[in-house]
Parts: structure tokens; sequence; C-alpha cells
């Protein structure tokens, strides 16, 4: 075998392990409907329980898959018996990922090199949260997340500002914290973060879909769990500001 050949098939194994982890061709294989409910994994979710459909979600792939998830829709829901169900929604991605989706905003809310929250991302989060909270109870909202989601997905606590938050997650960067450390700390930050996202949430049915990107799929932690019940506790934080900040040099309010 020679040089060339294997380069060639080196590139052809990166390039096919990529295209099998695409956001929107995972949307498209796990979403299906049959006559009577929207099919994803276990969950059968009938199509007579909601009359609109709110899409929420931020990440480096959430634009992808709601890239996936319209195009389900529109091919298999809405082209389907005579009846619309109007899609809505707004999605955080870094830079260089937007796409131009029909009812759903895709807001790019971070430059591409750098993993930080940002104004734009707080402004994003709060037009996310608005849309979860007057929602009523015949819609169904599905939340698009995937990593890079804690830094486009910020809407730092009462007191906290976008600085507070910025100096927090830097430090703990630079000083060896892994994403379990860095994450325990931010949801307890946050507004959005650790559960609030599902806390804001008025809509009779949401349904989350996660491409994860920490080991072991931890659903708390990856894109700092928005959507599901915080496993940490304050004092679960405090004690990674100890370990890493032994001498108290981040701001006083954290």
């Amino acid at each position: 075998m020679t040089p060339g050949t294997l380069l060639t098939d080196a590139q052809a194994m990166f390039s096919h392990g990529v295209e099998a982890v695409l956001g929107d061709r995972l949307i498209i294989d796990s979403v299906s409907f049959d006559e009577t409910a929207m099919l994803i994994a276990d969950h059968a979710i009938r199509k007579d329980s909601f009359d609109r459909i709110v899409v929420v979600g931020a990440g480096k792939a959430s634009a992808a898959m709601a890239a996936g998830l319209s195009e389900v829709i529109r091919t298999n829901l809405n082209s389907k018996d005579g009846h619309e169900f109007p899609v809505i929604g707004h999605v955080n991605v870094p830079e260089g990922c937007h796409r131009d989706l029909p009812g759903i905003t895709i807001q790019e809310a971070r430059p591409a090199g750098v993993n930080e929250p940002t104004v734009s991302a707080i402004q994003g989060t709060d037009r996310i949260l608005q849309l979860v909270a007057e929602a009523g109870p015949r819609d169904l909202v599905i939340g698009l997340i995937s990593g890079g989601g804690s830094a486009l997905l910020c809407r730092p606590s009462p007191g906290i500002s976008l600085d507070d938050k910025l100096t927090v997650t830097r430090w703990l960067s630079s000083h060896g914290a892994d994403i379990v450390a860095l994450n325990t700390v931010r949801k307890h930050l946050s507004e959005v973060k650790g559960g609030g996202l599902l806390r804001a949430n008025n809509a009779g049915q949401f349904l989350t879909l996660v491409l994860s990107d920490v080991l072991g799929d931890p659903l708390d932690l990856i894109a700092s769990g928005p959507t599901v019940p915080d496993t940490s506790t304050a004092m679960d934080a405090l004690t990674v500001l100890d370990q890493f900040d032994p001498d108290h040099q981040l701001p006083a309010v954290v």
C-alpha cells in the first residue's frame, strides 16, 4: 500500500466520520411521523396534542439540528393531510453557522473561535426565554442543545454581570478546571442553565434533543443542562471555587 493510498483512505474515513454526526442528518434519522404522531426515539407525540411548534436551542451544531428538524417537519408534517403546523423559534450559534429557515431565527451570537458568552448571546437567550414563557398549553417546544451551548445560552443570575461570568470562566479554564468543574460553577451563576430554561417554560409539552460533547453523556453538564434537573448544589460550586481560587481572587459577588 502506497503512502498516497493511505492518505486517501484516511481522508475518506475522516469524512465519513464527520458526515455520520452532522446535526441535520442525525435529526432527520431520529425524527419520523406516522398517521397520528411525531416519533422521536421512544417518544410518540400525538399530532392532535399540539397546534404549533416552538424551536429553541443553542450550540455549535444547533443550526444544523434546526435545519434537519425544519426539513422533517416541512416534508412529513406540513405537507400531509392539509393541516399546517406553524413553526417559530430562536437558536443561538457561533458565527459562520447561519441558516435561513422558515420561522426560526438563527442568531450568530459569538465569534467563531471564542467560546465565551457575549452581549449578543444574552440578547438571544432573553428571546429564547420569552418564547418558552409565552408558549401555551397547545404548543410543543423542541429544544436543540449541543456542545458550546454553555457560552451561547447565557443569562447571568441577578447581581452577576457578564464581566463576572467571563472572569470566572477564564480563571477556571486557565487553572486546570475540567468541563465538570466549569459547568458546575456556571450553572449556579445563571438563570437559564441547570434547568432554568425548563423552569421558564409554559408550553404544554417540552422535548429536548441533545447532541453530546461530554464523555458519558451527562445531560446536566452538556451545555450546562438548561432543560434537565441540576444534580449539583451551590456547595458543590463553592467547593470548585475553593479548589481553583483558594486565595479568593475572584469577584466577591460570585
